[in-house]
């Protein structure tokens, strides 16, 4: 039976379930409210952004952001097609295998390695999405491998420098072997393994901000247990990655342009060569650091932003073009390399791939035989052709 006061008791349940909802979005709407310095933003404007392009707030630009992807583009394609040339012309040529060229190969891995792990995701995360879309695995790997890469190309430079050193200021001595540069390789290898072996420790994924939050989008970066330890690791990295090698290098050099001033110095611009990463090197690690608020809302920031990380990437593609133009070697290989790749991708190779070598020492495109059978057949034909005039004659 329809009982009149359970009905008004139900409306008035009703009633104030409707009102403690209506409380309580109220009181998380004020919660969810951030005071930035552009005024207050509601969380409706979170859920606006979430399907927004976060590039589009880096510049506003098409046409910045044309150049943007062609420069990173263009690194990309020269570092791994430049340093691959350079491991091929040393694996390829018995003449390019020394010391100092073992250590250039590894300084070309190193590079490969930077240009694989460094140039694709931090473009994506940072200049694009804004965020870590890779999950926490690859977070691990991508700062583990990136430290790694600089490490390696720190500790071949210093190897370099040191193996130069003892061949033109103790030229007496006996030089290092191959056997011993390849220790020296592996040995390179493990320091720089070792000393970046806290980084995929600590290296998370964090949501900074309610926008991250909202959004679910991560960033990877480094959470330290104690702030110190942050700290201190860095000053160990900052010695070991930059101080010590940039030492070695000027102590090394400047003794060695002591030595050999006003002559040529043994080898073929290979000081100019070093010269040329240790300025990179100075222009990478160069970076700008101020506590003033207003910095970060300065209009051309985001330009100098791209420029230093740009910058910073550009490194693993020098060295190719800098051994091209300042090696003779090199740049005989690289030739000879690009036109054996051209003439296995033409059907029909042309006279230049008949005689393509690598660097003085290496099999040819075509065997040797065709070209003497070709030899031996004009040959034959040379004193067919003269025993027929001589038959004519008589």
């Amino acid at each position: 039976m329809f009982n009149p006061n359970e009905e008004q008791t139900d409306i008035e349940e009703y009633t104030f379930l409707a009102n403690i909802t209506t409380s309580t979005v109220s009181s998380v709407t004020e919660e969810i409210q951030i005071t930035s310095k552009s005024g207050n933003t509601t969380w409706q404007d979170y859920v606006q952004t979430c399907t927004a392009s976060a590039s589009s707030d880096f510049v506003n630009s098409p046409l910045f952001h044309a150049c943007v992807y062609f420069m990173y583009c263009t690194v990309f394609v020269v570092a791994l097609v430049g340093n691959g040339l350079v491991c091929a012309v040393v694996q390829r040529s018995p003449r390019m295998k020394t010391v100092t060229n073992y250590f250039i190969v590894n300084l070309a891995v190193g590079d490969i390695l930077m240009t694989l792990f460094c140039v694709p995701f931090s473009f994506v995360s940072t200049l694009i999405l804004r965020h870590w879309p890779f999950g926490a695995l690859m977070c691990r790997i991508v700062n583990y491998s990136q430290a790694v890469s600089v490490l390696v190309s720190a500790y071949t430079l210093l190897a370099i420098s040191v193996d130069r050193y003892m061949a033109i200021m103790r030229p007496l001595r006996p030089r290092l072997g191959r056997a011993a540069a390849k220790a020296v390789v592996g040995g390179v290898w493990v320091g720089a393994l070792a000393t970046a072996a806290p980084i995929p420790v600590v290296s998370t994924l964090h949501r900074p901000s309610p926008w991250h939050q909202f959004c679910e989008a991560d960033v990877c970066l480094e959470q330290w247990e104690r702030p110190h330890q942050s700290e201190q690791y860095t000053c160990a990295l900052l010695t070991l990655q930059f101080a010590l090698p940039l030492g070695a290098l000027v102590c090394t050099y400047a003794r060695i342009a002591h030595a050999v001033w006003g002559g040529r110095p043994p080898g073929e611009a290979q000081s100019a060569r070093d010269s040329r990463m240790q300025r990179s090197k100075r222009k990478v690690l160069w970076t700008i650091h101020e506590n003033d608020e207003n910095w970060g809302s300065w209009p051309g920031m985001p330009y100098m932003w791209f420029a230093s990380h740009w910058l910073a990437m550009s490194h693993s593609c020098y060295n190719p073009i800098i051994y091209c133009y300042m090696n003779a070697r090199y740049r005989r290989g690289f030739k000879q390399a690009l036109s054996a790749l051209l003439c296995m991708r033409s059907e029909k190779p042309s006279q230049f791939c008949h005689r393509s070598s690598m660097c003085d020492g290496v099999p040819m495109s075509v065997p040797l035989n065709v070209e003497y059978t070709e030899y031996k057949r004009g040959l034959t034909h040379s004193s067919n052709a003269a025993g027929d005039g001589d038959v004519a004659g008589a």
